[in-house]
């Protein structure tokens, strides 16, 4: 009891200096652990910037060949879409890093990356085929409405051709009755009736020849859209190779050449 009482102080000591040396440890071995961590995270953000600026590049490089190459404008509208989805990504990984992405980021990364970018040109692809056949659609709508219209005009024409007809076997009756005491003013005004329906016949005739060479046009412009929707990735040259659109002018119908033969023997 004496001993204790005159020596307290170096016990409570000793025991105090091991509660701060395990302390210490304790915290060495907090910030080695701090300090690894960090280490780790900052490497695996520097493998993301590496990665990102690797993506970027190429999708640069990928977008001045397409300016290069001179292709349509709708591949360079699939270019840029794809880089405004890649930018979307890399601020989708960005906020994934920073929620405390660690270990085998960079194989987390590439995977996810190439599932979106082979998404997004699945997307984009069916996008460009949908547009396509739409774009066919119409067109083969606007033929039928075009086909249906040139029917009509062939009915007409030929009723047209047949009133001609009967007009002109009624002038070669007036002209051959003249003789016999035809007024010369019911001739004229036969001749002049005549002369019109013949115009409007030469019309109606230019009216056709045109609406034949736009129902033409027409349908070339349906087998090159689906051309196009059969296989996107062909060339511009492969797709219109051995096809070209007439637009020459119409030969002269046999109603014009009549007109024509018709003022010849009046200035005679």
């Amino acid at each position: 009891m004496d001993s204790l009482l005159d020596n307290p102080q170096p016990k409570f000591s000793d025991s105090h200096h091991a509660s701060t040396s395990t302390h210490h440890i304790h915290l060495n071995e907090r910030g080695n652990r701090l300090r690894e961590d960090s280490l780790l995270l900052i490497r695996g953000f520097d493998s993301v910037s590496h990665t990102l600026s690797l993506l970027s590049s190429n999708l640069d490089n990928a977008l001045q060949s397409t300016r290069e190459l001179g292709k349509p404008p709708t591949l360079t509208d699939m270019f840029q879409s794809k880089i405004v989805e890649s930018e979307k990504n890399e601020e989708k990984e960005k906020e994934e890093s920073k929620k405390g992405v660690k270990r085998k980021i960079d194989e987390f990364y590439e995977e996810n990356v190439a599932e979106t970018q082979t998404e997004n040109g699945q997307k984009l692809h069916d996008k460009h085929i949908k547009k396509a056949k739409n774009l066919a659609v119409s067109m083969a709508s606007k033929a039928s409405s075009l086909a249906r219209e040139l029917k009509g005009l062939k009915s007409d024409l030929c009723f047209m051709q047949e009133r001609c007809g009967l007009l002109e076997e009624e002038n070669r009756r007036l002209r051959d009755g003249f003789a016999k005491g035809v007024r010369p003013e019911e001739d004229d005004l036969v001749r002049l009736q005549l002369e019109a329906l013949l115009g409007e016949k030469a019309r109606l005739a230019n009216e056709n020849a045109n609406l034949m060479r736009e129902n033409q046009c027409l349908h070339q412009l349906v087998e090159y859209h689906q051309h196009t929707s059969e296989d996107l990735s062909e060339s511009y040259e492969q797709v219109i190779q051995g096809m070209c659109l007439d637009f020459s002018s119409p030969p002269r119908t046999i109603a014009e050449e009549e007109d024509d033969d018709g003022d010849d023997e009046d200035s005679v």
